[in-house]
């Protein structure tokens, strides 16, 4: 369960479960699956292309800098040398999926033209 701590959070700060125990509860029954990836501003409902740029640039709540770029870079790596990387964590909420950790898994994917991630999936009550 310690990968999904980063997830937990962010469960909880977008909202998507009312408490902590909740959500923990929801992340214990994720399934594992092969995700399809589409590189475009609608197939994460949080999750805009622009982070796939290879330059830091502004968000909403903080500075990407050279530590995210840099991540993308190691993450990259391992994908060339493994073929896989640590699953994705996703929220399903009716159709709406919501990227809950891994952004810098996705953009290292999206530069090495990967089409599908591990990911697991954490479902939400509609």
């Amino acid at each position: 369960m310690n990968e999904s701590i980063d997830s937990i959070q962010t469960s909880i700060a977008l909202g998507l479960f009312n408490t902590k125990q909740q959500a923990i509860n929801a992340h214990k029954k994720a399934k594992r699956v092969l995700f399809p990836l589409e590189y475009s501003n609608n197939f994460l409902d949080n999750f805009r292309s622009v982070r796939l740029s290879s330059v830091p640039y502004p968000t909403k709540d903080r500075q990407r800098g050279q530590a995210d770029l840099d991540s993308v870079e190691f993450h990259r790596r391992k994908l060339r040398e493994t073929g896989t990387t640590e699953p994705i964590w996703i929220a399903q909420k009716g159709n709406l999926h919501i990227l809950l950790d891994g952004a810098h898994r996705l953009a290292a994917a999206a530069r090495e033209n990967i089409k599908q991630l591990p990911a697991y999936i954490v479902t939400v009550k509609v």
